[in-house]
């Protein structure tokens, strides 16, 4: 292998001290504290387990959790009841809606319920509306910011570059594209459709790559000395897998993130600024950049 690992382990422990520094200094000045409110309906073992990660990470920053827990046969009017609540609780800074939620609820329309303002994943239209308009008021979800994060951390020029993403969720691919768009990136977004994969991805300088399939982009997909992030995750047993083969694809790209241990890592302390950002926004301060992270010393 002659890539170069790009690890987020690193990096997530410089963005988790400078956001317990930031929300301890904002709590002396202001006297107020951040919150986030995790909803949840049901037991999916998952999201539990999710939200025991969010759990250490807020009590690591500084910043209150609650969990929010809904039977599992709740009705949805109840269900939006609750984030209706949340909404309008002043003592609360974030709202999260774990996933998956109950086959019977329409997980798109809770999520939408949440404000804007408290939008901490940034999936509700208002947000997303912002990130198109690239207004700076917005949330970007907190995977595609880890994967900028990392970017910015290579001290890269992004303006000019040409970037691919496979994949085009809602939650990873198409915030992440538009973010890369904003930073003047020349931008391709190809999926499970898109044919002769191995045609566009072979031109970028930068590869990201969100579809959840293990061993779909190769070495023949990357060009030399490409940055590639892996941000495909998939389970099988105890492993996790990525989406890129990593000893024919770290053969020829220049930076690899490995799975796990690259943008992983990220994904949870970006919920944290972000409920930061959210109290600041709340009380009138307009923090919204995510770029002066890696400044960060040591």
């Amino acid at each position: 292998m002659t890539a170069k690992p790009l690890k987020g382990r690193a990096l997530a422990r410089r963005l988790r001290r400078r956001t317990a520094k930031d929300v301890r200094e904002f709590q002396e000045r202001t006297g107020h504290a951040a919150t986030i409110a995790a909803v949840i309906v049901g037991d999916d073992q998952g999201a539990l387990n999710y939200a025991r990660a969010q759990s250490r990470a807020s009590a690591n920053t500084g910043i209150g959790y609650q969990l929010v827990r809904l039977p599992g046969d709740c009705r949805m009017s109840d269900a939006m009841e609750a984030i209706d609540r949340l909404n309008l609780a002043a003592e609360i800074t974030g709202i999260i809606l774990l996933t998956p939620v109950p086959t019977h609820l329409n997980q798109t329309m809770l999520q939408w319920r949440i404000a804007p303002s408290k939008d901490l994943e940034g999936v509700s239209p208002g947000n997303m509306g912002h990130l198109l308009a690239d207004t700076g008021i917005f949330f970007t979800p907190p995977t595609p910011a880890a994967a900028m994060a990392l970017l910015d951390s290579l001290d890269l020029e992004l303006s000019g570059q040409q970037a691919v993403v496979v994949g085009h969720s809602a939650i990873v691919g198409k915030p992440l594209a538009m973010r890369l768009l904003n930073r003047r990136c020349t931008v391709t977004i190809a999926h499970a459709h898109t044919r002769n994969l191995a045609s566009l991805t072979a031109e970028a300088d930068i590869l990201c790559v969100a579809v959840g399939k293990p061993g779909l982009i190769t070495g023949n997909h990357v060009k030399k000395d490409a940055v590639v992030l892996d941000i495909g995750t998939t389970y099988v047993g105890k492993t996790v897998l990525g989406d890129c083969d990593p000893d024919s694809v770290g053969s020829k790209a220049g930076w690899l993130t490995p799975v796990p241990g690259g943008i992983g890592p990220l994904t949870t302390i970006m919920l944290m600024r972000n409920a930061y950002r959210a109290l600041a926004r709340q009380l009138g301060e307009a923090i919204w950049t995510e770029w002066d992270w890696p400044s960060v010393e040591e």
